[in-house]
């Protein structure tokens, strides 16, 4: 090893054929910079320097600098014209960066070449490595001529655009500083695959190439090889886009299938559009020989710093059979995304999403259980506007729909305008205390909307349209608060509502019965018969719907006093140090008028039965169906006092490990409320409601209990109470009418590690840092991210064929989800795996397994409910994806096992 020397020849020439080399070597021992003098006697490294104005360089010579260096050592042969790199030895020349384990700079015939060496376990030292206008080569060797730009590669190695090219032999033919021209390499025996290994897994071999950088790559005959072992796969020539960047083009099925309903088909195969450098857009389908198609569309957009989101459309023409006659069902499903930035406005956002569906679609076409057990999905899309003054606006699109009962309910347009809190006794300028009128305060908000209501299967038809319903609602609300004898918060509120109406109905009475007349034949003789009259009805009720302005008017007026009381109880010994209650009572009155009153005009009356005059009351906006719109309630004139008491129970428990006490909540709510109405004319009292919850466990089970206490008897045949009193008839305040109680565990192991160590979880989730997802720690660590929720109801109600109460459970399930990381390459994810004691069977278990194959990937979902499952081995997504080996049975071809 040179220890930082360089040595010369003994007679340097005069003249010297290269540009200006200007060298530095880095050695373990010191560092040295080296610079050629032109002088007969050889000199110790970085002793002189030369005065380059007074060399002559040859004609031949490269325009630019040329920067070379080594770690180990240097040798200048100036005789031969060379020098010689050792160790780690790099070489920069405009563009062009050379590394390797060795180089030979030759200045005769400008070039340069590069070896590497293997270790004795078969390990590359130095593998040359040559990097020009974004092209990347590594080789064995190389040679390369730095003033024609040309080089030859042996056993080259290149990546591009995620394509990797690995050749026994290649050309490079560099652009150098033509703009006009492009790097280009020639190989021979290559083969061109995603696998990014020396040595690839599969790829596509041929024997002649041509690389155009960032461009194309271009193939005569080649043929698929997979593990070194070549296919019957043969294609006589080929295209490899190299562009950087979006590019239009074939989307390659992913899956290749056969299905015994649909036949034959092909999953995913259709063509992406760039439009701009804003959008794009993907069009693929799934096509089946017996006529099954599918269609899906999407488009993505995006705007720096203003917005971004999708569109989304996908229909399904499926195919079925019907006593052998086939039948063919169209489904849809609609989505669309879209985000503004924060910053992109500052009083103006408009954002969201929607999905809506008909027909089904998400259960009739995938089988995961997400899928499956979704039993309602939901949209909101809108646009707020809000001002300097004191108010906002909004418009909204709002939708939801039940996969169970298939009805869907869309709100659109629905208009809001909404006032902030505004105070108008308030003075400008405060002179003194503030005066309690002064707090306060007014608020107005308004909603126009118009809904639809319909079933998945009829939401585009003119019927939907026809049957939509809309109206506008008002609400304007004032309330204050102040302070009563220091420790008491009043507050008096009033509500004034007014919705308009569109639609009303009168009713009237048809007298006419509706008879019908039944033939008797006497059964010895056939010619005898008695015609006997069947009155189906006694008269029919009429609905008669008018179209036009109908206004709804609303008030309430009430009063709210409230307060907390606080009582602790501490000891000085024990591991239990204290318990602490609050308890905060609240008291209010609440009147509302009676709407059933004629004079209002919100209620009618009609006959129902000619045989009598008793005639019903009815609402005349009971045909207005719009949700959140008030309608007059029938319950009559409302005189309430309310009263509720909620209660906090903590224990302050002292903890010998830490050394400290720390709070524990025993119940986090526990409530009890009620009214009276001193308006009714009986059943004044209302239930006594008693609700509660609190957590176990270190979080791991919430219980939540509610009862229900009546001050009433209950009418044996009908449940219902009556009008008598139990501290009259039976000298007690109240009898349990009804309970529920509820359990809800959801275990994971981090919650029972922690429970074990006495650590709170939420803490430790909050403190704790980043670690690596593959770091097992222990056998429990693999099912780390794995969760197992039970639920459990039970309530008590009243019989009526009994005559008893009855003990009822009407939940009893437990459910399992998550991911299970084996190893770094195996993994298994559990989308729900389940047991319903209720109905006695297992719910919808679905399991994935995965297995990474390094530039491949294997994978099985198999769900047993439907006997359906997909396996697959192919290729990791990139320009080779198509190459995949798919094996599945899907859900139209399902047969339901449990």
């Amino acid at each position: 090893m040179a220890s930082g020397l360089s040595t010369l020849a003994q007679e340097a020439p005069d003249t010297l054929t290269n540009a200006p080399l200007k060298t530095s070597n880095v050695d373990s021992l010191s560092s040295v910079s080296d610079t050629i003098p032109p002088i007969s006697q050889p000199v110790f490294s970085g002793s002189q320097s030369i005065n380059w104005d007074e060399v002559n360089l040859s004609p031949d010579a490269p325009d630019d600098q040329i920067d070379y260096s080594s770690k180990d050592s240097m040798f200048f042969d100036l005789k031969n014209k060379h020098i010689h790199l050792y160790g780690e030895a790099k070489v920069v020349f405009q563009d062009v960066n050379m590394t390797a384990d060795y180089i030979l700079i030759d200045w005769d015939e400008n070039t340069m070449m590069a070896n590497g060496r293997k270790s004795p376990r078969g390990e590359w030292i130095g593998k040359p490595n040559f990097q020009q206008g974004g092209q990347d080569v590594k080789a064995s060797r190389l040679k390369y001529n730095f003033k024609t730009y040309k080089g030859i590669i042996y056993d080259v190695q290149t990546i591009q655009e995620g394509m990797n090219v690995v050749g026994t032999k290649g050309k490079f033919f560099g652009a150098g500083d033509d703009t006009t021209k492009v790097n280009i390499i020639y190989n021979k025996d290559a083969i061109f695959s995603t696998c990014d290994l020396e040595e690839p897994h599969f790829g596509i071999r041929s024997k002649k190439q041509k690389i155009v950088q960032d461009k194309v790559a271009i193939v005569g005959p080649s043929n698929l090889e997979i593990g070194g072992i070549p296919t019957p796969l043969w294609l006589p020539f080929g295209f490899f886009p190299m562009k950087m960047g979006q590019r239009t083009g074939l989307i390659f099925p992913r899956d290749y299938e056969f299905s015994e309903a649909w036949g034959f088909g092909l999953r995913n195969v259709g063509w992406y559009f760039p439009m701009n450098d804003n959008w794009d857009f993907t069009f693929t389908s799934d096509i089946y020989l017996k006529g099954t198609f599918r269609i899906h569309g999407e488009s993505r957009y995006k705007k720096r710093y203003k917005y971004n989101g999708s569109i989304g459309l996908d229909f399904a023409y499926q195919r079925s059979e019907i006593e052998g006659k086939p039948i063919f069902s169209p489904s849809v499903n609609i989505k669309w995304r879209h985000s503004q930035e924060q910053k992109a406005h500052p009083y103006r956002n408009f954002g969201g999403n929607i999905n809506v569906q008909t027909s089904d679609y998400q259960r009739t076409n995938q089988t995961d259980s997400r899928s499956q057990f979704q039993s309602s999905i939901s949209s909101n899309m809108s646009y707020r506007q809000k001002f300097d003054a004191p108010f906002d606006l909004s418009a909204s699109f709002r939708h939801s729909q039940n996969t169970n009962t298939r009805k869907v309910s869309i709100s659109f347009p629905t208009v809001s305008f909404q006032t902030q809190a505004l105070y108008p006794f308030k003075r400008k300028l405060q002179v003194g205390g503030e005066k309690w009128y002064e707090r306060v305060q007014v608020r107005y908000k308004s909603e126009a909307r118009n809904q639809f209501e319909a079933t998945d299967s009829t939401l585009f038809t003119k019927k939907t349209l026809e049957d939509a319903q809309y109206g506008v609602r008002h609400e304007m609300t004032t309330s204050t608060t102040f302070n009563f004898l220091k420790y008491f918060n009043v507050s008096p509120n009033a509500t004034y509502k007014e919705v308009w109406y569109f639609r009303s109905v009168d009713k009237s009475f048809d007298p006419t019965p509706e008879i019908e007349f039944d033939t008797i034949y006497n059964e010895f003789d056939s010619t005898q018969f008695e015609v006997v009259p069947d009155t189906l009805n006694y008269g029919e009720v009429i609905d008669m719907e008018n179209l036009g302005f109908k206004p709804f008017r609303q008030y309430t007026m009430g009063i709210r006093m409230d307060t907390k009381i606080f009582g602790t109880v501490l000891f000085k010994r024990g591991k239990l140090r204290g318990v602490r209650h609050v308890i905060s009572p609240s008291f209010g009155f609440n009147f509302t008028p009676d709407y059933t009153n004629p004079d209002w005009g919100y209620f009618k009356s009609v006959r129902t039965d000619f045989r009598t005059d008793e005639e019903d009351l009815y609402n005349v906006f009971e045909n207005n169906r719009l949700s959140g719109f008030e309608k007059p309630s029938s319950s009559g004139k409302q005189m309430n006092f309310s009263y509720s008491f909620g209660n906090q129970l903590e224990a302050k428990v002292y903890s010998k490990k830490e050394e400290k006490t720390k709070n524990i909540k025993l119940f986090r709510t526990l409530s009890v409320s009620g009214n009276y109405n001193f308006a009714a004319d009986s059943l004044n009292w209302s239930v006594v409601r008693v609700s509660g919850n609190t957590s176990f466990f270190n979080n791991i089970t919430t219980f939540r209990a509610s009862l229900n206490y009546d001050p009433y008897e209950r009418d044996p045949a009908t449940g219902r109470r009556i009008n008598k009193l139990l501290v009259k008839t039976q000298g007690k305040l109240l009898r349990l009418d009804s309970w529920s109680a509820a359990f809800t565990t959801n275990l994971t192991v981090g919650r029972i590690r922690d429970l074990i160590k006495g650590v709170n979880t939420d803490q430790r989730l909050a403190n704790e840092s980043e670690e690596d997802p593959l770091k097992q720690q222990d056998l429990l660590s693999l099912f780390e991210n794995f969760r197992i929720n039970h639920s459990f109801t039970v309530r008590q109600q009243y019989n009526t064929s009994l005559q008893k109460d009855t003990v009822i459970i009407s939940a009893n399930s437990i459910s399992s989800t998550g991911n299970i990381n084996l190893t770094p390459n195996w993994g298994i994810r559990v989308g729900n795996f389940g047991y319903d004691f209720q109905s006695k069977r297992v719910t919808y278990p679905d399991f994935t397994f995965t297995r990474d194959l390094h530039c491949w990937e294997m994978g099985l979902s198999w769900q047993p409910f439907y006997d359906t499952y997909s396996f697959y081995i192919r290729v990791n997504p990139g320009h080779l994806d198509f190459i995949n080996i798919p094996y599945s049975k899907r859900i139209q071809d399902r047969s339901r096992r449990f």
